[in-house]
């Protein structure tokens, strides 16, 4: 009985950690509330989340806990962009892998971000980046694309977090 799913970005991961330890273990526990890591974002989240134990290089536990939450993508579609918006709000440029929305340049990894929620409507996308989010906000709509504060404040409405 899930009725919220946030798929978050890096930087929302991180300052969660940084900022709220537990959060992410609070989510886990609840039956109503749970959130995705794209399997781009755990692969940046796990060059800096090794550390030495007995002489070897192993992940961190705050990282491991992520494990049961890594969604794929398995393709950013090139059909989405001619079935989604017309032409002039996206354009890929191929030779500096990149996509311009609406004026903002966006990597192909924040864009894969979009695209996932694009096709799960149950996700909600949580991002500090700028562009990205003003992004995400033309393509899905203003409700399916949060800040970090807006995050807190809809899990906070839910009872998750005081």
């Amino acid at each position: 009985m899930i009725c919220k799913e946030y798929l978050l970005d890096t930087n929302i991961v991180i300052k969660v950690w940084n900022k709220y330890p537990t959060l992410l273990d609070t989510i886990e526990n609840i039956k109503s509330v749970d959130f995705k890591i794209s399997k781009d974002i755990a692969g940046e989240l796990s060059v800096k989340e090794y550390v030495k134990f007995n002489e070897d290089f192993v992940l961190s536990n705050k990282f491991l806990k992520l494990l049961g939450h890594i969604i794929t993508n398995n393709e950013t579609s090139s059909n989405f962009i001619n079935d989604s918006l017309p032409s002039d709000f996206i354009k890929y440029q191929q030779d500096k892998n990149i996509y311009l929305v609406n004026g903002d340049k966006i990597s192909i990894n924040d864009y894969s971000l979009i695209d996932i929620c694009k096709k799960n409507k149950e996700y909600i996308l949580v991002t500090e980046d700028k562009k990205l989010i003003r992004s995400a906000r033309i393509i899905l709509n203003s409700s399916r694309a949060l800040n970090f504060q807006e995050f807190l404040d809809d899990l906070r409405d839910l009872d998750v977090l005081q």
